[in-house]
């Protein structure tokens, strides 16, 4: 195992100055920092190794920061929950503005005290992540997954639930059934998009004009309404795969004198309560990313405070049918409520 001695001995220079810089001190020149940096790389040093505090446990965000959203806002209180119960501290990290020209992911973690990361990132991310996890520091990738050796992930497998919400629409006589799927791809969202073409092909009812790509906001749920009202033949369901965009559509359906779900109905995915707080009751694709959360702190708690890791990381969600979904109109087409009169919609 490498000591600090090895390291300081590499580079030339004394024990506290290796100590200085691994503990993030403003006060080292950068080239020299750069030097010991490297030593600390060539030496294979860890100097989480006999520390007399513990350290952090980190969420970083290799994409865009989505801290705001349904699914981050329920994880991250489950990993604020699963700190509670530890000896470890949370925070949230700037890689891209913090990381240091020519610095490896493990030593921006050991300039920052950090022992163990949470990492939320999007198909574009993977290569990246996957060559941190070459560094082999603890890394637990949380709400995508792909063919990485080594990394682990925490998820909720919905595809069994898209499915079954997508058949659902079916068997109440739907056959143009709208998808919306998010602007940025990730493991879940792919899943829940391969889902819904998988049923839709295997009844023949597939229609790429039908799925829509947005980015994941309330007021982007009001648009997607009205461009699916406005098209030639409106979809008399929708599967929307984020909780803020259902809520958005379903708020402006009523505004537009939709009936819900006489004229259309709604799928949502719900990653709390949301459903409940929707007239009606929106039916959705649950699932609890509170105790996901949860599950990737304590995960890498264990894992860096020297214990063997237990416990199943990923979970399933399910589907919940409420009031927002029920048989298509008779013919086939949503109506709109204008001024007590009924007019079909698109054109």
């Amino acid at each position: 195992m490498s000591t600090i001695r090895k390291v300081a001995e590499d580079a030339g220079v004394s024990i506290a100055t290796v100590s200085r810089v691994v503990n993030g001190s403003g006060s080292v020149n950068p080239d020299l920092r750069d030097r010991v940096m490297a030593s600390v790389a060539r030496c294979g040093y860890n100097p989480t190794v006999g520390r007399k505090t513990q350290g952090c446990i980190a969420l970083v965000y290799m994409c865009q920061f989505t801290v705001d959203s349904p699914y981050d806002s329920a994880a991250f209180a489950g990993m604020v929950e699963a700190m509670q119960d530890s000896t470890f501290d949370l925070q949230i990290v700037n890689l891209r503005r913090d990381q240091r020209i020519d610095e490896t992911f493990a030593q921006f973690c050991m300039r920052k005290g950090i022992e163990g990361a949470v990492i939320r990132c999007t198909a574009a991310e993977r290569q990246i992540v996957a060559q941190m996890a070459e560094e082999e520091f603890p890394l637990v990738v949380l709400g995508d997954h792909f063919d990485a050796p080594g990394l682990q992930f925490a998820y909720n497998d919905s595809k069994a639930a898209s499915q079954e919400a997508v058949e659902y629409l079916i068997s109440l006589g739907h056959q143009r059934i709208a998808f919306a799927a998010s602007d940025r791809d990730d493991g879940d969202h792919l899943d829940r998009l391969g889902a819904y073409q998988k049923v839709l092909a295997e009844h023949g009812l597939s229609d790429d004009r039908l799925i829509f790509k947005l980015p994941a906001r309330q007021e982007d749920g009001t648009q997607l309404m009205r461009k699916m009202l406005h098209s030639q033949q409106p979809p008399t369901a929708v599967f929307i795969a984020d909780p803020l965009v259902a809520v958005g559509a379903i708020n402006e359906a009523h505004s537009l004198g939709v009936q819900i779900p006489e004229s259309m109905s709604f799928v949502g995915f719900d990653d709390a309560e949301l459903r409940h707080t929707v007239f009606p009751r929106m039916t959705a694709v649950c699932q609890d990313s509170r105790a996901l959360g949860r599950r990737a702190f304590e995960w890498l708690a264990a894992s860096v405070g020297g214990k063997s890791p237990s416990g199943v990381l990923h979970g399933d969600a399910w589907l919940e049918i409420h009031e927002s979904t029920g048989p298509v109109a008779a013919d086939g087409k949503p109506r709109l409520k204008l001024g007590g009169r009924a007019v079909s919609a698109g054109r």
